[in-house]
């Protein structure tokens, strides 16, 4: 049996819309990270040296490899990925 890990980084308000889409398509749990943060090629904003990031969290699903790919679409349309800045 082969298994895939599936990270999914979101804004906190759509984390039970992924994770309830992740198991309608067959996931049987999840490890959350609460306040997660991602660093890109530039630097973070700041606004008198506090972040103007929001929350985020991360998901990990470890699935069965052959359901991977349906899972992973389920979790890009609940966390609205084609949005541009939604999830990663």
């Amino acid at each position: 049996m082969h298994f895939k890990l599936l990270l999914a980084f979101t804004d906190d308000t759509k984390t039970d819309a992924v994770l309830k889409a992740a198991r309608g398509a067959g996931a049987t749990g999840a490890t959350i990270i609460n306040n997660a943060r991602g660093e890109g090629l530039n630097e973070a904003k700041t606004f008198f040296g506090l972040s103007l990031d929001t929350q985020r969290d991360m998901l990990l699903f470890l699935v069965e490899e052959h359901m991977a790919r349906q899972i992973l679409e389920k979790i890009a349309e609940a966390g609205e990925l084609p949005l541009a800045a939604a999830s990663v």
